[in-house]
C-alpha cells in the first residue's frame, strides 16, 4: 500500500511536525499516547515537549529549582483545565516569565472548581479566568505556537487569542491533525470559505500550520472542542478503542485534505442505537480469559509495573480469543452436528 514505517524516532527530537510539513506532507496525525506510556522508557523522569508550545500539566507541576530550565514559556500562556492545580501551574508560568496567563475551564462558573477567594486572588494578579470555554484549534508558525481558537460552549462563538505556550491538565497530548495553513480553504464551523489570493501564504514565507482534532465518536458528536465528554484523557483501555481512534484519525485526515467538513450524517450508529444482536452461540468452545499475574508485595520495589505481563503462550492464547463478536468463532470451532445446524438455521 506504499506505507513507510520508521522506528526509534522521538517526536520533538528526531522529527518535528514542522519538519514533516516542510518535507511536503499534506497532513501529520499525532497520536503520541499518554504520560503513563512514557513509564516504560523512563520518560516520566523529565519534561518532554513533543508538540510546539504544548506541555502536560503533570510535567509542569514537577518543575523544581533544579530542573526549572527544562520548562520555558512564552509571554502568553493558556492553561486548560486542572482545577486547583491550574493555580499552581499559573504561578510556575509567571515565574518562568509569562506576562499574560489565561485559565480556561469547560465548566460553567456556577461549577467553579476554584473557591471564590482563590478566584479573586487570581484576577487581582491579572490572570484571566474563563468558564464554559473550550479549545478548538492551534495555530503556529514553523516550530512555534502562535494562537488558539477558543469556543464559547454556551453560544458556540469562536475567537482567536495569542498563545505561545499551552499547559494541558490531562494525562496525554490530544490526538491532532496538523495541516499547512492558511490553505486554499479555511474550514470553520462546518463550512468551507475560500480565501482571497492576497490572504494566501507567499511561497517564501515561513510555514504556518493549524492543528485540528479528529471528529468525535458517534455518540459524542454533539460535543465541541478538545477534552470534551468522550475524549480520551489517558491511554486507551482496549485494543478495539485504540483501533477505532486510529480509523477516526485516518478518516478525519482524508476529509481535511479534501476540504470535507468534519461532520456526521444525521443518522449514525451510537452506543445507544437499538440494533439486532446475537444473544448466544451454540456448540462453540469457551476460551477463558488469561489473567495477567501480579507482582507480589516483596517484588514491588523492583517491578516497574504492578502486572508482570503474559508469557508468550498466554499472550497467544489471549490474542486468539474474540475481541468483538462477528460470529467468526464458527470458523474456528468444530462444525455442529446436523440436527444442531438445523436448529441454528431455525433460530436464525
Amino acid at each position: 500500500m506504499g506505507v513507510t514505517t520508521e522506528v526509534g524516532k522521538m517526536l520533538g527530537k528526531d522529527i518535528t511536525v514542522n519538519g514533516l510539513l516542510q518535507e511536503g506532507h499534506q497532513a501529520v496525525f499525532v497520536a503520541t499516547g499518554g504520560w503513563d506510556s512514557r513509564l516504560s522508557r523512563g520518560g516520566n523522569l523529565q519534561i518532554e515537549q513533543t508538540l510546539p508550545g504544548i506541555y502536560l500539566m503533570v510535567d509542569v507541576l514537577r518543575t523544581t529549582p533544579e530542573n526549572s530550565e527544562s520548562f520555558s514559556c512564552g509571554a502568553d500562556v493558556v492553561i486548560a483545565g486542572g482545577g486547583e492545580m491550574a493555580v499552581e501551574a499559573a504561578m510556575i508560568a509567571r515565574k518562568a516569565g509569562a506576562t499574560m496567563v489565561t485559565m480556561l475551564f469547560r465548566e460553567m462558573e456556577i461549577e467553579n472548581p476554584i473557591n471564590a477567594e482563590g478566584l479573586d486572588a487570581l484576577r487581582s494578579e491579572g490572570i484571566q479566568v474563563r468558564f464554559s470555554t473550550g479549545i478548538g484549534r492551534f495555530y503556529g508558525e514553523e516550530n512555534e505556537l502562535k494562537e488558539l481558537e477558543i469556543i464559547d460552549l454556551l453560544t458556540n462563538e469562536r475567537e482567536k487569542i495569542a498563545a505561545q505556550t499551552v499547559i494541558l491538565a490531562t494525562g496525554r497530548f490530544p490526538e491532532m491533525i496538523f495541516l499547512p495553513a492558511p490553505s486554499l480553504y479555511d474550514i470553520a464551523d462546518g463550512e468551507i470559505t475560500p480565501e482571497s489570493p492576497e490572504e494566501q501564504t507567499a511561497p517564501e514565507a515561513p510555514l504556518s500550520w493549524q492543528a485540528i482534532a479528529p471528529y468525535k465518536r458517534p455518540e459524542d458528536k454533539e460535543q465541541v472542542g478538545l477534552f470534551a465528554d468522550g475524549d480520551v484523557f489517558s491511554d486507551f483501555s482496549a485494543a478495539i478503542r485504540a483501533i477505532g481512534a486510529g480509523r477516526r484519525g485516518a478518516a478525519s485526515m482524508h476529509e481535511l485534505i479534501y476540504n470535507i467538513p468534519l461532520s456526521f450524517p444525521e443518522e449514525v450508529l451510537t452506543e445507544r442505537s437499538i440494533i439486532q444482536d446475537v444473544d448466544h452461540v451454540e456448540q462453540v468452545s469457551i476460551d477463558r480469559r488469561q489473567i495477567m499475574p501480579l507482582c507480589s508485595p516483596a517484588e514491588q520495589d523492583r517491578c516497574r509495573e504492578i502486572e508482570k505481563g503474559f508469557s508468550p503462550e498466554a499472550a497467544k492464547s489471549e490474542a486468539d480469543r474474540c475481541l468483538q463478536c462477528g460470529l467468526i468463532c464458527y470458523q474456528h470451532s468444530p462444525q455442529p452436528a446436523a440436527d444442531a445446524s438445523t436448529e441454528l438455521q431455525k433460530s436464525a
